[in-house]
């Protein structure tokens, strides 16, 4: 049970925001003082088409000023001689063992991941006769130390990884497989494949279906377990590296799909190279650089770019992973792990800062604590008293948090960079920029901004047609241009161009304001934005971000359209809070909640409150909500693996929804006129 309370009223946490020049706040600008100008912190280098860069990098040539950071890593089938090398040898992956008191993390050497890494590489080249820089293998599975092995295998002997999601269907996955062309399939049981078990076998392009568990005998002949194939292969039978071209394609990554279906980006050994040591340089010069006591509970799916860089950060400062198979299970790892650099989303935040303020919100005492600790300016002896079980949460010895995927809210990051008392900094990045393209400076505490561009890219604003939103006036489309940038779309050339246009910016779809201190600030997504009938331009995401302050509420996503003057939403709402809250005898399912009309007039009330504690315009204001009981997730197809609302995906699945909720408003209307 987490022992920790309800969010404070809003007025208070708009006062809370002020930020003062304590003495506490100074010491943080001291020991992780990057030497950036916090009231400029990024500079026009380009007055005709705005384009900026952070200050550190205002004159530097970011197509070679990061092949100085770890200049002996020039491919990704470097990276773990080099952790190897930094670590001395030390832990790189383990294994948890719960059931073992006195051994719980079994660990394995950089130098053994290294060896059987190469054992698979040599077995993909000369038995199942890949082609270097050519050949593609799939993996699906779980994450588990067996993942990044394979993974690091293919990158050593330059075979293409197509990451494949475990949310997949059985018809997306076929259609995958030969979309890209893929030769080995990689799996971590037999139970992932059953289903399409005889389709795989008949595919000609298949040539192996290797699987991370044992398996019995009797399995097809195409059919290999990786335990065979490393005892196969004598360590002093292992192939050499081929030498690699840093510019050919190491990975095919698919994106979220939250515009629609997803696509196959294609990812170069050189973008990988540019963003990992772009957060190099930008953590040492904070001084927050990971080494080889740090560690990481790896539980995104390692399908995504974000985790995928994530292990890239630590395996090449020589650290420890640990890999969590599911995000239900991340307590329970956290304590076994504990993790000290956190790569976090905010769905996750979000989550566990309601659970925490839901316990607080039952004892007037708790609250009188919570609200004192959060009412001071940072991290105190007292807020440490207060929060110390919030830290225990996370393992407690995190020193590091990362979040990224979407925007955090202020209320949700200013609670943990107190509660924690740690730095915690947002980076904002997508696939096909290969991560990290803006970072908050550690020793900047405000919030709501992403930070400044990294060394390895420039960012500029471009208008977005049918809006307000001008590159004259700082905001737009934000565009990114540098090494990170990908290679383009496997096979689609037409939507390789839509998005990166012919001066080499990459068109993010994000739009974005600048600062008045030089910091890049997220407005939306260019491609959710909708208009209304009276041609206002709304938000759908920052209005949800607003909305989720509601401790009624799980999940919701709002939607509009152009023949409608307001906005109207579904709602998921808590089942636990609503349980513990709503006025009801007996405790109820969240699907007979849902329909119960007190229960969503109630709801509804703490929207509309909440929209005019936070000033929202008339058409930003929900007039209608449909309350959902299952939640948004994965396997319905309305989330992303990062737990990003797949929008085309929801507006398509709850539109007779939504068109009963404006028939609703409009016979609503009827009856008020008549009176």
């Amino acid at each position: 049970m987490i022992k920790l309370a309800e969010s404070v009223p809003t007025g208070e946490a708009n006062s809370q925001r002020t930020l003062t020049t304590s003495s506490s706040k100074l010491s943080i600008r001291v020991k992780y003082d990057d030497g950036i100008d916090l009231n400029n912190q990024t500079v026009e280098i380009n007055p005709i088409e705005h384009i900026r860069r952070c200050t550190l990098y205002k004159d530097i040539d970011i197509g070679s000023y990061y092949k100085s950071i770890c200049p002996e890593v020039r491919t990704l089938g470097d990276v773990l001689d080099y952790g190897q090398t930094v670590s001395k040898d030390g832990p790189c992956l383990g294994f948890v063992q719960p059931d073992n008191s006195t051994e719980p993390i079994r660990w394995l050497s950089y130098s053994k991941v290294s060896e059987q890494a190469r054992i698979i590489g040599s077995h993909l080249w000369t038995e199942v006769k890949l082609i270097p820089s050519d050949s593609k293998l799939a993996i699906m599975s779980a994450n588990r130390p067996e993942y990044p092995i394979f993974t690091y295998s293919c990158y050593m002997y330059g075979f293409i990884v197509v990451n494949l999601f475990t949310s997949y269907d059985s018809k997306t996955i076929m259609d995958l497989l030969r979309r890209t062309q893929t030769q080995v399939l990689v799996v971590d049981n037999l139970a992932r494949i059953r289903s399409v078990e005889r389709q795989l076998i008949e595919m000609e392009e298949i040539k192996e279906i290797i699987v991370m568990d044992e398996i019995s005998d009797g399995e097809h002949k195409k059919i290999r377990s990786l335990p065979s194939i490393l005892k196969t292969i004598n360590p002093t039978n292992i192939r050499p590296r081929p030498t690699l071209d840093p510019n050919s394609v190491a990975t095919f990554l698919l994106t979220s799909g939250t515009t629609g279906e997803p696509k196959i980006a294609m990812i170069t050994h050189e973008n990988f190279m540019a963003g990992m040591k772009s957060t190099i340089d930008r953590e040492k010069r904070a001084d927050i650089l990971c080494n080889p006591s740090d560690r990481h509970c790896s539980f995104l799916p390692v399908a995504h770019l974000y985790e995928q860089a994530a292990l890239l950060l630590m395996f090449i400062n020589g650290s420890r992973i640990v890999c969590c198979p599911s995000p239900d299970k991340l307590v329970e790892y956290y304590a076994i792990v504990k993790p000290t650099r956190i790569f976090m989303v905010p769905r996750v935040l979000n989550k566990i800062y309601n659970k925490v303020m839901g316990e607080v919100d039952k004892s007037k005492v708790k609250r009188y604590l919570v609200d004192k600790a959060l009412r001071q300016d940072k991290s105190s002896f007292f807020s440490r008293i207060i929060f110390r079980k919030v830290k225990q949460l996370f393992g407690g010895e995190v020193s590091t948090m990362l979040s990224a995927s979407a925007p955090i809210s202020r209320d949700v990051l200013r609670f943990f960079r107190i509660a924690l008392d740690v730095p915690i900094y947002e980076i904002f990045g997508q696939t096909e920029t290969t991560g990290v393209n803006v970072t908050t400076h550690v020793i900047d505490t405000s919030c709501g901004t992403v930070g400044t561009p990294v060394c390895t890219v420039e960012v500029k604003l471009a208008d977005v047609p049918g809006t307000n939103y001008r590159s004259d006036n700082g905001q737009g489309e934000i565009c990114i241009r540098g090494p990170s940038i990908f290679k383009g779309y496997y096979a689609d050339e037409a939507k390789t161009r839509e998005i990166i246009d012919e001066g080499g910016w990459l068109h993010t779809g994000d739009v974005g304001e600048w600062s008045e201190n030089g910091t890049l600030r997220l407005i939306d997504r260019s491609k959710h934005i909708f208009k209304l009938s009276q041609g206002q331009y709304v938000a759908p995401e920052r209005l949800e971000e607003v909305y989720l302050r509601s401790r009624w509420i799980s999940q919701i996503f709002i939607d509009g359209c152009s023949i409608q003057a307001t906005v109207v939403a579904v709602v998921v709402p808590d089942e636990e809070y609503a349980n513990k809250n709503f006025t009801s005898t007996t405790r109820k399912s969240l699907e007979e909640l849902c329909t119960y009309d007190e229960f969503k007039q109630l709801i509804m009330t703490d929207l509309l409150r909440i929209a005019k504690e936070n000033k929202l315009k008339h058409f930003e204001t929900v007039s209608n909500i449909y309350l959902h009981h299952e939640p948004f997730s994965q396997q319905n197809g309305l989330i992303t693996s990062t737990f990003k609302t797949r929008r085309v995906m929801a507006r398509k699945y709850f539109q007779k929804i939504i068109d009963s909720l404006y028939s609703a408003n409009e016979t609503n209307n009827e009856q008020k006129t008549k009176k």
